[in-house]
């Protein structure tokens, strides 16, 4: 895959690269390469000439190459894939939240979930980063809401086990 300069690789400041959750094991990389030939030899055997569209863009789904950054311009995110590129940023000055929690699965990493009108993105980043990428939201726009995940889903579970116990006489 061709690898072209990402838009944020000439701002200044610190750069917060999202943890790619996206790795892809051998077998399951193989096995979807697998699906596109198959595709491909049911549109040639069959009469369903649709399967050449749904191979290539399954093929276009297996090489595209997220990237996601949060600088001093906001959260970036670059998708590259053979055909085309796109990028997309949210500004601090639009984005109303960020919520935070620890990895469920205990890898050392944090969720942040950023929330722009009606619209949440979710990454993952290593907790050292995550506390910097607080700092910098708070900096960068003061009426910026910060929220802790754990503490919300916490609180929700005693107001639901709390109603669950008042509805048994």
């Amino acid at each position: 895959m061709r690898r072209t300069v990402l838009p944020w690789e000439s701002v200044p400041g610190p750069k917060y690269l999202a943890v790619d959750t996206l790795k892809r094991s051998n077998r399951i990389q193989y096995g979807g390469w697998i699906v596109v030939a198959a595709l491909l030899a049911g549109g040639a055997l069959t009469r369903w000439k649709i399967a050449y569209l749904f191979a290539v863009l399954y093929a276009l789904a297996l090489l595209m190459q997220k990237d996601v950054a949060v600088t001093q311009r906001g959260l970036e995110i670059f998708h590259q894939m053979q055909v085309t590129t796109n990028y997309e940023r949210w500004d601090w000055k639009d984005i109303y939240a960020v919520t935070h929690e620890p990895d469920p699965a205990g890898s050392g990493r944090t969720i942040l979930y950023f929330t722009k009108g009606d619209r949440t993105k979710r990454n993952y980043y290593q907790n050292d980063d995550a506390r910097e990428i607080l700092k910098l939201a708070k900096k960068q726009n003061p009426e910026i809401r910060i929220f802790d995940g754990k503490e919300t889903r916490d609180k929700a579970a005693r107001v639901k086990s709390g109603k669950a116990a008042r509805k048994k006489p």
